[in-house]
């Protein structure tokens, strides 16, 4: 078939719009955003084993190779009985304690794909991992692991640490894992398990609030208790050091005589201060000799020291 000089004319125009528009339904390029990686399934091969974009601009082959993009960000799913939740993944886990209590508590995961093996998660388990591995396995473990402890361990912020401990240890071993390099890599990380408000029946919340009330009251009792012994030997101790002040303070006079004289003075001098406050006749008067080597403190009388005054 001849084709016509106009139609030669516009089939270079049309091919060149066609290609135009498959490249705008198909581009050879693809981004992928901050935050999260990118596997590429091939439509004749299936997965590429290996290819994991990171973010930025990869280059696809239109119709062939198609990318399909996880969110690698570390992100807190809830177990949790409220239904607007945000990233609720189920209701409340219902536990049973060693002493044979059954209730339900809230939990909270932190957890992320593991960008290093995202081609094998998405082989194995695909994009709803979630669903398939790892809603199953922290209903497990959070099971197993309270199965171990008393009701009263949910109460005790200590023991509610290793409980989540424990959760998170055992959820990382189970996880589905892949080799790399000779080494198992869990398709899913695990970062933290964390406990919510445990939804105890009324009996048993009862029960254990007043255990919780008799352990203060106890504990208090015995913080009491130190503090008197405390306080019983702080008095002890002042009353030594007292006592033994007092045997230096003779022992200093014993040895001293012009110490002596002072602490004599001193107490005289009390007395007649006390008598000028009351408004009284001094009782007594002190006089003070000088000598070579020692001092000498009279104690005269008031009344023979008028009396020698008065005397011509």
């Amino acid at each position: 078939m001849k084709l016509t000089k106009e139609t030669q004319t516009w089939l270079p125009v049309g091919v060149l719009v066609a290609a135009v528009l498959l490249l705008l339904w198909r581009p050879f390029t693809y981004v992928t955003e901050p935050g999260n990686a990118t596997v590429i399934f091939n439509s004749f091969t299936g997965i590429q084993a290996g290819r994991v974009e990171k973010p930025g601009v990869t280059f696809i082959t239109p119709g062939i190779e198609n990318p399909i993009t996880y969110n690698v960000r570390t992100k807190v799913w809830q177990f949790t009985d409220v239904e607007n939740a945000p990233n609720r993944s189920g209701a409340a886990i219902g536990v049973n304690t060693a002493d044979g209590q059954a209730f339900k508590v809230d939990v909270f995961v932190a957890l992320k794909p593991n960008p290093a093996v995202l081609d094998v998660l998405h082989s194995k388990v695909g994009i709803r991992y979630m669903e398939t591995v790892v809603v199953p396995l922290v209903r497990s473990k959070v099971r197993d692991v309270s199965a171990g402890f008393s009701s009263e361990a949910y109460y005790v912020k200590a023991k509610r640490g290793i409980m989540e401990g424990q959760m998170k240890e055992v959820m990382n071993q189970d996880m589905a894992k892949t080799t790399v390099n000779g080494q198992s890599v869990p398709l899913v990380l695990i970062e933290g398990i964390f406990l919510g408000t445990p939804q105890f029946p009324e009996g048993l919340k009862a029960s254990l609030e007043q255990k919780q009330v008799a352990s203060i009251t106890a504990q208090t009792a015995g913080v009491k208790a130190q503090i008197q012994e405390k306080e019983t030997t702080r008095r002890l101790i002042l009353s030594q050091a007292n006592q033994k002040a007092i045997e230096l303070q003779g022992q200093a006079a014993a040895k001293n005589a012009q110490l002596a004289d002072l602490l004599f003075y001193e107490r005289l001098q009390e007395r007649i201060t006390a008598a000028k406050d009351a408004g009284q006749e001094s009782p007594l008067r002190v006089v003070r000799v000088e000598g070579d080597k020692s001092t000498i403190f009279l104690n005269v009388e008031s009344q023979k020291v008028k009396a020698a005054a008065q005397q011509p």
